[in-house]
């Protein structure tokens, strides 16, 4: 199946911020509050959608189950001038597969979401197959966000 993107701009969260500003090292109130929200967000949003499917998150490469903290976290979501950003990629799905690489899920997942942060810490991506339950159901859940389609790259 095609795989296919829709990119989660925090714009979408916080309203009335620039959220290109965010930075994970910027004690200003208004950064915090909105990089609060976009936790709470993600927290609550990675929870509905686990809780939907009976997924769990987890690494590419790992077995070991990934909470969902470990995902709605400032490190994973945001940048920092100081320590730049890791790009990371975790997998939600039933049961742990073990992929090589991001080419191997994009051949080999079927039931699988894909979740990257984005280089400049604005957004988040989701990547799944195209007119699967997933995606029907995360288009439904975010009727009120502007979503930009994105295409897959295996990184």
């Amino acid at each position: 199946m095609k795989k296919i993107g829709i990119g989660i701009d925090y714009s979408n969260i916080c309203k009335d911020y620039n959220t290109s500003y965010l930075d994970r090292d910027n004690k200003d109130p208004a950064t915090t509050k909105c990089m609060k929200q976009v936790l709470t967000w993600t927290q609550g949003f990675l929870s509905e959608l686990l809780e939907h499917f009976g997924y769990t998150i987890h690494h590419l490469h790992s077995a070991t189950p990934v909470k969902i903290e470990d995902v709605a976290s400032k490190r994973f979501l945001f940048y920092s001038l100081e320590k730049e950003i890791t790009l990371q990629s975790y997998v939600i799905q039933k049961s742990y597969v073990e992929y090589g690489s991001l080419s191997a899920w994009e051949l080999e997942s079927e039931e699988s979401i894909l979740i990257q942060n984005e280089e400049d810490g604005g957004g988040i991506f989701l990547y799944f197959n195209e007119n699967s339950s997933e995606h029907q159901w995360i288009i439904d859940r975010l009727k009120a966000f502007s979503l930009d389609e994105v295409p897959f790259q295996a990184k």
